[in-house]
C-alpha cells in the first residue's frame, strides 16, 4: 500500500488493527523514531496476552492507540499526532 499523504484518523487505523497486521512510523516521547509492525488481531497474539476488554475504549485517549507489536510479542501504544509515516495494512489476518 502507498503511504498516505496525511495520517489517518484513529477510528481508521483501529479499524485496520482489527483486520490484520500494519505497519507505521511514529517518534517516541524520548525523540527516538520506531517503526512497528502492529495488529488487534488476537489469533496473532500470544494466548496469555490477550486483553478481556478493549485495549482502546470508546472513551479513552482520541490520540492514544493500544496495540499488539508483533515484532517485540508486547503491548505497545502511539499517539496518531506522532505518526510519521503510515503504510497500512500490510499483512491481512
Amino acid at each position: 500500500m502507498a503511504k498516505l499523504n496525511k495520517t489517518p484518523d484513529k477510528n481508521f487505523i483501529l479499524k485496520q488493527l482489527y483486520s490484520g497486521v500494519v505497519n507505521l512510523t511514529f517518534t517516541k516521547k524520548d525523540g527516538e523514531v520506531r517503526e512497528m509492525n502492529a495488529t488487534l488481531v488476537t489469533l496473532l497474539m500470544e494466548d496469555n496476552q490477550i486483553k478481556e476488554s478493549s485495549p482502546n475504549p470508546p472513551d479513552g485517549d482520541k490520540n492514544l492507540v493500544v496495540c499488539w507489536d508483533i515484532d517485540a510479542n508486547a503491548w505497545r501504544s502511539f499517539n496518531v499526532d506522532t505518526i510519521t509515516e503510515y503504510k497500512g495494512l500490510v499483512n491481512r489476518a
